[in-house]
C-alpha cells in the first residue's frame, strides 16, 4: 500500500511537471522529450518498488518457513539453516537456532525428569510393599486368632519393627526426592569439620557400641572447612552406618581427615566384608543391595543419599575395597568457598 501510494505521488508530479513546461513554454518537442523522460524514470521506479516487494516478500516467507521448523521440532533442519553469514537473515537465524538448542535442552531435562519420576515411583512401591504386606499379615493373625499373651506382644513388636522400617523409608525418600528436586538449598559455611565428624559419630555409637566396634577419629580439633554441618554429617553418617552394619563384632572403624591442596579427603575404613570391584558403582545407586546383604536389615538408600549430598557441594565419594579385609570410602570435598 505505501509503494502504490509513493508511485501515484510520483505519477501526479510528473504530470504537473508536463503541464508547467507546456504552460510555460508551449514548445511541444521540449513537452514530449519531458514525457518520455519521466515516463522512464516511472517505469524505473516501478521495478525498483516492485524488486523491493519481492525481496521482502521472499524475506518474510523464510522466516516464516523457518519459524515453521522451531514449531514443528525439526531441529536437525533448523541446525542446517544459514546463520554465519553477515546479514540480517543470518542474525535472524542465529536467534532460531539459539531457541531450538533451549528447547531441545528443556525437553531432554522435561524426559529425565519424567524418567527419574517413573523410577522413584516403582522404587517407592517395591519398597513399600514388603512392610506392608508384613503389616497387614500381623494384624490378620492378631485380629482373627486367639493368642497367648507372650506372642501377641511379640507380634506387635514385630509390627513396630515393621513401622519403624516403612517411617525410616519414607522420610528417607522424602529427603531424596527434595535433594533431586532442588528444595533443598545445602548452605555451606567455613565451619569446622571435627564439630561434624563428632556429629555423625555419635549417631552410630550404640550399634558399634553393641558389636563391640571402636570408632577412631583422627581429625584436628580445629579443621576449618567449607561445607553444610548438617547435610555433610548426615552423608558420613550413612557412610559408618554401612561400615557398622557390615562389619563383624570386635572389628575397628577408622575415620582420618587429609587437608590437601585443593581437596579436603575423610577415609572411613573398616574391617567388614568387602566389595567387589566390579560393584563399586551399583552400590550408589537407589536401593541396590548386594544378594549377600539381604539379611542385614536395610533399604539401600544410605550410600545414594551420601553421594547427592556430597556431590550437592561439588564434591564427590570413592571407595577402595579387599575382599575379607575392608573397605575405605573416601569422601572428598573442595577447601574453596
Amino acid at each position: 500500500m505505501k509503494n502504490k501510494m509513493i508511485f501515484l505521488a510520483a505519477a501526479i508530479c510528473c504530470i504537473g511537471y508536463w503541464s508547467y513546461l507546456f504552460l510555460c513554454f508551449h514548445n511541444p518537442v521540449l513537452t514530449a522529450v519531458s514525457v518520455l523522460v519521466c515516463l522512464f524514470l516511472l517505469w524505473l521506479l516501478y521495478l525498483q518498488m516492485s524488486r523491493t516487494e519481492r525481496i521482502v516478500a521472499d524475506f518474510f516467507e523464510e522466516i516464516n518457513q523457518n519459524l515453521d521448523l522451531l514449531f514443528n521440532k525439526s531441529y536437525e533442519s533448523i541446525n542446517n539453516l544459514n546463520f554465519l553469514e553477515e546479514t540480517l537473515m543470518a542474525r535472524i537465524n542465529q536467534k532460531i537456532v539459539r531457541i531450538a538448542e533451549i528447547l531441545a535442552a528443556e525437553r531432554k531435562k522435561s524426559a529425565k525428569e519424567k524418567m527419574s519420576l517413573q523410577s522413584l515411583i516403582s522404587d517407592i512401591s517395591h519398597q513399600v510393599k514388603t512392610p506392608m504386606t508384613n503389616l497387614k499379615m500381623l494384624h490378620e493373625t492378631i485380629q482373627h486368632r486367639d493368642l497367648p499373651d507372650a506372642k501377641r506382644t511379640e507380634l506387635l513388636k514385630t509390627m513396630g519393627s515393621q513401622l519403624d522400617k516403612l517411617d525410616f523409608l519414607l522420610t528417607s525418600m522424602v529427603k531424596t526426592s527434595r535433594l533431586e528436586a532442588g528444595l533443598i538449598q545445602l548452605k555451606k559455611e567455613e565451619k569446622n569439620l571435627f564439630n561434624t565428624l563428632a556429629a555423625a559419630v555419635s549417631g552410630i555409637t550404640v550399634p558399634a557400641d553393641k558389636k563391640n566396634i571402636p570408632i577412631e577419629v583422627f581429625c584436628q580439633d580445629q579443621c576449618l572447612l567449607n561445607h553444610d554441618p548438617k547435610w555433610t554429617a548426615e552423608a558420613l553418617f550413612n557412610v559408618m552406618e554401612n561400615a557398622v552394619k557390615y562389619s563383624p563384632q570386635n572389628s575397628r572403624i577408622r575415620v582420618s581427615v587429609e587437608k590437601w591442596e585443593m581437596y579436603t579427603k575423610i577415609n572411613i575404613s573398616d574391617q567388614g566384608r568387602g566389595i567387589p570391584e566390579a560393584h563399586y558403582g551399583k552400590i550408589f545407586q537407589r536401593f541396590y543391595r548386594e544378594e549377600s546383604s539381604q539379611a542385614i536389615e536395610g533399604i539401600g538408600i544410605g550410600l545414594y543419599l551420601a553421594r547427592e549430598i556430597i556431590q550437592k557441594q561439588n564434591g564427590y565419594i570413592m571407595v577402595q575395597s579387599v575382599i575379607g579385609k575392608g573397605s575405605t570410602f573416601s569422601v572428598f570435598l573442595p577447601n574453596a568457598f
